[in-house]
């Protein structure tokens, strides 16, 4: 007698649109960490081509879906304020004296968006487990690879690691955010305290550059939306969101304290004297701003004094104005609050990694150079993905069979068991 098969036939559609996804998550979440120690370009290499192979599988599976689920995500409303700062930056190259520099500056901007919207849209509506085991294991490895870097380089007594480990252990620090709030979701404890205490001994040797106070920002942000997460998510948003919108009133409030300080702080004090100086001066530029890409040029050609500001609340102030202010300030009290509304870990770890990001920004940090816009589009991926991961519910429980009543010989004197 012939049985039939049992097993579901195979689709090779199917086998490749899942080949693909892993491939192109696993170049995101495990190739990307590790690449970032050994190359400058990492980010704005892989994050696209990971990208393109994830809209590639989206594609073969179901293509109507993914141009229904792009036209959502542009049409929301963060996605249209969104896409409305990218607007106000293409058109500030109307009046930026540097138009060339500028119109890259906002190519890549507009690039970094597309591929976010893309990418959050090419994810299916179940991602499966064991590509999401790839985001601690990349970043895990990568955070050892990267002590082990900045030992040797000790031991050889060389005064600072190599460039690319430098901008490699950024990407690991970002990146373990979503990875950590992957573990936790999933309540493997031990994991996530060893990752945690690799990413602590790597942020500590980054002291200088501000990322070590910027993971302990994050750090608290993770504490409290645990503790209270609607609330906290709103109190952190509207705190990012002010601090954006209200930038320039900085200066006048923090020079009286500064002023107070030991002479260390001269330096912190001439920023802000200069800072005060282009809001006096420039009273108009506070709407329109001077245009995209004009503080590193006006500090290289004598337009802006130095030392002005190196952080992306005055950059954002002094090249887009009010208007992207603003923009950019609903863009981040939006983003923070959507984080705040995942689900169990991914909230105070999303929340967490925004707050990590600003602070590093306000910190002078890689102001929206590509490779960094790649690496904040790479993180936001990872945590839609690991969002949509969360599928698994507790199963029901199974109803025990009855035991069989005995079949017992009755006593004398007993009556027979009906």
């Amino acid at each position: 007698m012939i049985r039939n098969n049992a097993q579901t036939p195979l689709d090779p559609a199917t086998d490749a649109a899942l080949l693909l996804r892993r491939i192109g998550f696993g170049t995101l979440a495990l190739v990307l960490p590790l690449a970032a120690l050994v190359s400058r370009r990492a980010a704005v290499v892989l994050v696209p081509i990971g990208i393109a192979l994830l809209i590639i599988a989206a594609l073969v599976e179901e293509p109507g879906r993914f141009a229904g689920a792009f036209k959502e995500a542009v049409l929301s409303r963060p996605g249209l304020i969104l896409l409305g700062l990218v607007a106000w930056a293409f058109l500030s190259l109307v009046w930026s004296p540097f138009p060339a520099a500028a119109a890259e500056k906002a190519g890549n901007l507009m690039l970094a968006v597309v591929l976010g919207f893309a990418g959050l849209s090419a994810l299916p509506e179940r991602m499966r487990s064991s590509n999401l085991n790839l985001s601690p294991l990349g970043t895990g490895s990568a955070g050892i690879f990267a002590l082990g870097l900045i030992i040797i380089a000790a031991l050889r007594h060389a005064e600072t690691p190599p460039g690319a480990v430098e901008r490699g252990v950024s990407v690991v620090l970002i990146t373990a955010w979503p990875a950590l709030a992957w573990l936790l979701s999933r309540e493997r404890g031990m994991s996530a305290l060893g990752l945690a205490l690799v990413v602590a001994l790597l942020a500590l040797t980054r002291f200088e550059d501000g990322e070590t106070v910027a993971m302990i920002f994050g750090a608290v942000a993770f504490g409290a939306v645990t503790a209270s997460r609607e609330r906290a998510a709103q109190v952190i948003a509207t705190i990012i969101a002010g601090l954006m919108l209200f930038a320039p009133i900085l200066p006048f409030l923090l020079a009286p304290l500064v002023s107070a300080l030991p002479d260390s702080a001269d330096g912190f004090a001439q920023m802000l004297s200069i800072w005060a100086d282009v809001i006096r001066q420039s009273p108009i530029e506070l709407i329109t701003g001077h245009g995209l890409d004009t503080v590193v040029r006006g500090q290289m050609n004598g337009t802006l004094p130095q030392p002005a500001p190196a952080t992306l609340l005055f950059e954002t102030w002094y090249e887009l104005g009010l208007v992207g202010a603003a923009a950019a300030a609903a863009c981040l009290y939006f983003a923070i609050r959507a984080a705040g509304r995942m689900p169990g870990a991914l909230a105070a770890g999303g929340v967490a990694a925004f707050t990590t990001a600003f602070a590093l920004s306000v910190f002078g940090f890689a102001p929206l150079l590509p490779w960094w816009l790649m690496t904040l589009t790479s993180v936001v991926l990872l945590f839609g993905a690991i969002a949509r991961g969360q599928y698994r519910t507790d199963r029901p429980a199974v109803p025990l069979p009855m035991r069989p009543a005995s079949h017992k010989r009755p006593k004398a004197g007993e009556p027979p068991a009906a």
